[in-house]
C-alpha cells in the first residue's frame, strides 16, 4: 500500500536524502505561497458573498493547500541515494549448515527450507546484479561451490566467528552486503560484543533471513541442569532443571545414576511463559563417582526426544573436611555441636575453648602443637582449614593481622566463616568494629540493638530456606514444614542489623508475632560467610526423644554445606567446551613454596579404552590455573587422572569425570530471532522471512559498502499527489455544496 501511494518502498525512503530536482530556489517556492496566500486573502475579503469569516477561512486554507501541493510538484521532489552500481560488486550468501537445521520443522527439515531459497532460479533476481560469493557455515564458515553440494552438518555452531570470516575472506571482492540464512542458534556463548564491534566495523550490511519456527507447542526442552562439581557423602544435591516449553501442562522428570533410577518430580509448566524453573533433590549415598542422567517424558505429539535429556557428573569425595570452632566460653551449644559431628565421617572438628585468659582447652587436633599458642596466627595455618566457625568470643581476643587472616580466609582462600549470637558474639563481642564486619551478611547491631535476649522464641523456615538442602528434614516439602514447625522452641537469640544486598535469610525466628533474621548468609570474594544468631539450638536435642536426630540432621547438613565448595590445596575439574574436553587444575595458593616449578600431568581414560595423555599448561593472567583441551573420539564417560610434580618428586592427585555427548545442536531449537535481528540492525541491514526473500535483492542495492552510483528517484508523479490536489478540491466542492454558496 505504502508503494501504491508514493512509488517506493518504504527502504527507498529509509536509505535516501530528500532533494527538489527542479534546481529552482527554495526561497522562490516560499515567495510564491506566500504571495498565493496574501491574493487569496485579499479577494476573499473583497468579496465574502453569503459566507461568513470562519466559512471564508476554511476555503482560503483549502486553495492555499492546493497552491502549495502544485508547487511542491513543479520543483521535483524526488529521492537522492547511492545504490550499488549494477555488475562491480559481491554479495556473499552464508548458509547455516550445523546440525540444528537437519531439525525437521514443519513437515521438512530447516536445510530443505533453506535450500529452497538458494536454488539457481531463487538466486537470478541475485546474480543479475551482484556476483554470488556462497559460503557454508557451522564453527567456523567456508567457501563453497555451490549450495546444492552441502558438507556434513557441523556438531556446533559459532555465528559470530563465522560472520568475522566471512567479511575477511570477501571484503577484497567490493563486498556490498552478506545474506545470512540461518535458524539463529548459537552454542558458542552468544556473540560477544566484541565480536558484534568487529562485524559492525566491516560497514557491510548483514541481512538476516530466518529459517524455522520461534514457537514449537508440542516440544519440550531440557536446557539446564546445574549442578555443584563435587558432593560430601550422606548429603543433598538440589539441582536446578530449566525446561522450555510453548504451552502450559504438567512435565516430569527423572534423575538416573547410569541406569539406576534414583527419583522423579512433577512439575507444572505456566501459561504465558516459556521457560519454568525446578528444583529436583538427589541423596549422595557414598564416594564415587554419581553419573547423572535427567530425562523428561515426552509430551503428547512430541518428536524430537533428543533434546529431554542431560548428563552431569558429580565427584562425591571420601576426604574429611576440617572446621575449626573457636568459643570463648563452656556453654551448651558447644557440647552438642561437638557431639552432633562426633560421628561424621567427612568432618574433623577441630574446638578451641578459651578456658583462661591466657589458656585453650584444644579437642580434635592432629598433633600436640596443632593450635598450641591458640589462635592461628600464620595464613597457611588457617588456610589449612576448610571453614571457621566462631561462637561466643570477644573479637578483642584476636590481634589486627589475625582478623586480617579471617577476612583472606574467605575471600582469597575460599573458606566459610560462620559466626553465632552469645553472650560476647557478634555485636556484643565488638565484631561490628572489625574487617570480618564487611564479610557478614548482616549488619551487626551496637549497644541494645546487640543484645543477646534471652526468651524463648519458636524457628521457621523462610521461603528460601525451603529450597535449601542444608535445612531438609524430608524430601516432602508439607512435611518438612510440619518437622521444623514442631521444634521446641529456642531460648536466646540476638537481633541482627539490616541485611546487606547480596544476602539471604535462610531462617527465622518469631519474635512476639514479627519474624526476624536468624541464619544469614552470603558469597564474599572465593568463599561464603554465614551468622547464626542464637546459641540455644541444642534445646532442640534436650527437648526431643532420644530417637530423633533433626538436632544432629541440621548441624551435619549445615556444616557441610559450609565445606561443599571449599577449594582444595590441588583442584582438577573437567568440563565440555565446544566440541573439546577441557581439564583444569586448580592450585590453591600458587606462591607456596611446595608448588614452585609445578608441572601437571593428565591421563583420560574413556568407556571405550580409549586413553589420552595431557600436560597441562600454566593459563597467562589467572595464577595457579592450569588447563589442556583435547577432542574426543566418541561419546560417553571421560574419566580423568591427574598428578602434580616437581621436578621428580610428586605432590598431589586427583580425578574426576565428565561425560561427553556430541548433542548441542539438538538443543535451543527454536528460531533465535532476537540474535539474527540483532546482526541486521547493528549492520545496517535487515531481518526477513523467506516469503520476503524476492524483496531482498532491492534493498541490497541501497548499500554504501561496494561501489556505488548516485540515483535519484523522483516524486512528482507519485499517485499520493495528484490523490491530495482531488481530496482538497472535492472537500472545498462540499463545503461550498453545504453551506449553498455554489
Amino acid at each position: 500500500m505504502f508503494e501504491f501511494f508514493f512509488k517506493y518502498p518504504r527502504s527507498v525512503f529509509s536509505d535516501s536524502d530528500f532533494i527538489l530536482a527542479s534546481g529552482w530556489p527554495v526561497g522562490l517556492l516560499v515567495v510564491a505561497a506566500i504571495l498565493f496566500l496574501v491574493a487569496v486573502s485579499v479577494m476573499m475579503a473583497r468579496r465574502p458573498g453569503n459566507m461568513g469569516w470562519g466559512q471564508l477561512a476554511a476555503i482560503g486554507i483549502l486553495q492555499n493547500l492546493m497552491f502549495a501541493v502544485v508547487l511542491i510538484v513543479l520543483w521535483q521532489p524526488a529521492l537522492v541515494s547511492e545504490r550499488l552500481l549494477r555488475g562491480e560488486n559481491a554479495v556473499a550468501v552464508m548458509l547455516d549448515t550445523s546440525g540444528s537445521m537437519t531439525f525437521n520443522d514443519g513437515g521438512a527439515t530447516r536445510m530443505v527450507q533453506a535450500q529452497a531459497l538458494l536454488t539457481p532460479e531463487a538466486l537470478a533476481g541475485i546474480r543479475a546484479q551482484y556476483n554470488v560469493l556462497p559460503y557454508g557455515f557451522a564453527d567456523a564458515a567456508a567457501a563453497m561451490d555451490s549450495f546444492e553440494v552441502l558438507p556434513e552438518p557441523g556438531d556446533a555452531t559459532n555465528l559470530g566467528q563465522s560472520i568475522l570470516q566471512t567479511l575477511r575472506q570477501a571484503s577484497g571482492a567490493s563486498l556490498g552486503a552478506v545474506i545470512l540464512v540461518s535458524d539463529g542458534a548459537d552454542n558458542a556463548g552468544a556473540i560477544s560484543q566484541a565480536d558484534m564491534n568487529e562485524i559492525a566495523g566491516f560497514g557491510v550490511p548483514i541481512h538476516t533471513v530466518g529459517i524455522g519456527r520461534e514457537s514449537i507447542p508440542e516440544d519440550l526442552e531440557l536446557t539446564e541442569v546445574i549442578l555443584p562439581e563435587k558432593a560430601l557423602p550422606g548429603t543433598t544435591l538440589s539441582a536446578r532443571v530449566g525446561i522450555r516449553h510453548d504451552q502450559g501442562g504438567t512435565a516430569r522428570i527423572k534423575v538416573y545414576d547410569g541406569d539406576t533410577f534414583l527419583t522423579t518430580e512433577e512439575v507444572t509448566l505456566g501459561n504465558g511463559q516459556d521457560m519454568t524453573l525446578a528444583f529436583v533433590d538427589i541423596e549422595v549415598p557414598e564416594p564415587g563417582q554419581l553419573d547423572l542422567r535427567f530425562t523428561l517424558d515426552p509430551i503428547a505429539g512430541e518428536t524430537n526426544l533428543a533434546n529431554n535429556n542431560r548428563a552431569h557428573v558429580v565427584d562425591v569425595e571420601e576426604s574429611r573436611y576440617r572446621i575449626l570452632y573457636v568459643e570463648g566460653e563452656p556453654r551448651w551449644e558447644y557440647k552438642f555441636m561437638q557431639r552432633a559431628l562426633g560421628d561424621d565421617p567427612s568432618i574433623q572438628l577441630t574446638t578451641l575453648l578459651k578456658v583462661t585468659p591466657n589458656k585453650y582447652y584444644r579437642q580434635g587436633i592432629d598433633s600436640p602443637e596443632q593450635l598450641e599458642n591458640g589462635f592461628p596466627t600464620e595464613r597457611a595455618e588457617l588456610f589449612d582449614y576448610d571453614a571457621l566457625i566462631i561462637g561466643s568470643f570477644n573479637a578483642a581476643e584476636l590481634t589486627a593481622e589475625q582478623q586480617e587472616i579471617i577476612r583472606d580466609f574467605v575471600s582469597e582462600r575460599g573458606g566459610s566463616l560462620m559466626m553465632l549470637g552469645g553472650l560476647n558474639g557478634l555485636g556484643l563481642g565488638g565484631w561490628s568494629e572489625t574487617p570480618i564486619s564487611d564479610i557478614l551478611p548482616t549488619r551487626l547491631g551496637v549497644g541494645e540493638d546487640a543484645a543477646f535476649i534471652r526468651e524463648k522464641a519458636p524457628v521457621a523456615l523462610t521461603d528460601s530456606g525451603r529450597l535449601a538442602p542444608m535445612l531438609q528434614f524430608s524430601d516432602s516439602e508439607s512435611e518438612n514444614d510440619r518437622l521444623w514447625g514442631e521444634l521446641p522452641e529456642v531460648a536466646d537469640y540476638q537481633l541482627l542489623g539490616p541485611l546487606r544486598p547480596a544476602a539471604t535469610a535462610l531462617l527465622d525466628i518469631n519474635v512476639e508475632g514479627r519474624l526476624r533474621p536468624l541464619l544469614v548468609t552470603q558469597p564474599y570474594g572465593r568463599g561464603q560467610s554465614y551468622v547464626l544468631a542464637t546459641g540455644g539450638t541444642w534445646r532442640w536435642q534436650m527437648s526431643l526423644p532420644v530417637a530423633d536426630k533433626r538436632h544432629e540432621t541440621f548441624w551435619r547438613q549445615l556444616t557441610r554445606a559450609l565445606v561443599a565448595n571449599s577449594p582444595r590445596s590441588f583442584e582438577l575439574t573437567s568440563a565440555v567446551d565446544n566440541d573439546e574436553i577441557k581439564v583444569r587444575a586448580q592450585i590453591r595458593d600458587p606462591e607456596d613454596e611446595e608448588y614452585q616449578g609445578l608441572s601437571i600431568s593428565a591421563v583420560v581414560s574413556s568407556e571405550n579404552n580409549d586413553v589420552v595423555t595431557l600436560e597441562l599448561m600454566p593459563v597467562s593472567g589467572q595464577p595457579g590455573l592450569y588447563e589442556a583441551g583435547f577432542r574426543p573420539s566418541g561419546t560417553g564417560l571421560y574419566s580423568v587422572e591427574a598428578i602434580s610434580r616437581v621436578g621428580e618428586n610428586l605432590v598431589s592427585s586427583s580425578t574426576t569425570a565428565v561425560r561427553y555427548d556430541q548433542g548441542q545442536e539438538i538443543f535451543n531449537v527454536r528460531q533465535n530471532r532476537a540474535l539474527l535481528e540483532r546482526v541486521a540492525e547493528v549492520t545496517g541491514g535487515q531481518y526477513w522471512t523467506p516469503d520476503q526473500w524476492d524483496d531482498i535483492p532491492d534493498a541490497i542495492s541501497y548499500s554504501t559498502a561496494g561501489i556505488t552510483e548516485q540515483q535519484i528517484s523522483y516524486l512528482w508523479d507519485a499517485p499520493f499527489f495528484f490523490l491530495l490536489l482531488i481530496l482538497l478540491k472535492t472537500m472545498e466542492w462540499l463545503l461550498r455544496r453545504h453551506w449553498r454558496t455554489i
